[in-house]
């Protein structure tokens, strides 16, 4: 998930968040994954959210850095 700069630390990604962990509860899905950006990391952990591993992901002539993260939902 991405925001537009211009959205950014205005609650869009929290609640787009919030509303797929209701969707994955309702639908009784016991973990969620994500490929998680160097920049929303925090973000995720502060969620609940685990770093499973440290990800190279390679985009044009860049190499970027990720990470595979997850949360087990109650």
């Amino acid at each position: 998930m991405f925001v537009h700069a211009d959205y950014q630390q205005k609650g869009v990604a929290t609640f787009l968040l919030t509303e797929i962990e209701k969707y994955a509860t309702y639908h009784q899905i016991e973990m969620i994954t994500s490929e998680v950006s160097l920049t929303a990391k925090t973000s995720f952990e502060k969620k609940g959210y685990c770093i499973e591993q440290e990800q190279k992901r390679q985009a044009n002539q860049l190499c970027l850095t990720n990470f595979l993260m997850k949360k087990h939902l109650k």
